[in-house]
């Protein structure tokens, strides 16, 4: 159980790429692979968690030289519109520094009620597609290989 940032911090040091399986830390192997093959949807992130975000994906990336396919990641925060200003702080820093696009929604009128909403909207806008066919292959390749 992770209630702290020092406990976040243990949870996801270690050399993952040691080549030895009983150091390897699989959470940031599990990461890596996530953040590189998937499209990641952050949702309940906030200005306190910003150094908690940026360790995390910071240790998911691969070692120079290992490319990888290129996945998009977004962050789903909610702003005031008297926010203007911080928002566009916000995701200029979340593209810069994380790679990650801000995806922002008003709470003028219900506040976090609104992120109900929006979650509603995506899931009738954006329909979800069945995995293609390599990719499901390789992704049960992946799992036989350990």
């Amino acid at each position: 159980m992770i209630l702290s940032t020092w406990d976040y911090v243990r949870h996801y040091a270690n050399d993952r790429l040691s080549g030895d399986p009983n150091t390897e830390n699989r959470v940031l192997t599990f990461l890596e692979y996530l953040f590189h093959h998937k499209t990641v949807l952050f949702v309940g992130y906030g200005l306190e968690e910003l150094e908690i975000l940026e360790y995390v994906i910071e240790k998911a990336r691969p070692p120079e030289g290992n490319a990888a396919p290129e996945a998009r990641h977004y962050i789903l925060q909610g702003f005031f519109s008297h926010e203007e200003t911080l928002l566009r702080s916000m995701k200029s820093y979340y593209l810069g520094e994380c790679g990650i696009q801000l995806t922002p929604f008003l709470r003028d009128e219900k506040d976090w009620e609104q992120l109900l909403d929006v979650l509603e909207y995506f899931a009738k806008t954006i329909p979800a597609s069945a995995p293609y066919i390599l990719q499901k292959e390789q992704e049960m390749e992946d799992l036989l290989n350990g």
